[in-house]
């Protein structure tokens, strides 16, 4: 079975000071994920059960999940489906930071994620989140 991942990131970021005590940081990040494996296939035969029975999908290991059944029989034919992930993210990041003297600073951060999920099967993964905070870092 073959599990394929692909991921790409990328980043841009700065770091600005427009005056001594000041400094300014931002940054966005974009990525994105697609990852799954093929449909699932068991061609192994058992020699017993084909002597018996040759057309029953028992013959086969795991034979029972590879056929399609009446409703409320399990199946492999599209658990390959359920592999699927396809996903993207957009980070975006920002902070300022003011030193009042050599050893009090006051700092402000701000981060938005955006997270889209394209394939999902359980549950949806879209959303958004906004964090702010406020700091004083005073050091020793």
């Amino acid at each position: 079975m073959d599990y394929t991942i692909d991921y790409h990131a990328i980043t841009f970021a700065i770091n600005f000071t427009p005056i001594k005590r000041l400094d300014f940081t931002g940054s966005i990040t974009y990525t994105y994920s697609k990852a799954g494996f093929d449909n699932v296939s068991f061609k192994n035969r058992i020699p017993e059960l084909m002597a018996m029975n040759p057309t029953s999908p028992q013959a086969y290991a795991w034979g029972s999940f590879t056929k399609e059944w009446e409703e409320g029989h399990p199946t492999f034919d599209e658990m390959d489906d359920f592999s699927d992930l396809e996903m993207s993210t957009i980070e975006v990041g920002l902070s300022a930071n003011y030193h009042i003297t050599d050893k009090l600073m006051l700092n402000f951060n701000f981060n938005y994620d955006k997270f889209d999920d394209d394939e999902y099967y359980i549950y949806d993964g879209d959303g958004s989140i906004t964090y702010i905070g406020f700091g004083i870092q005073y050091q020793l």
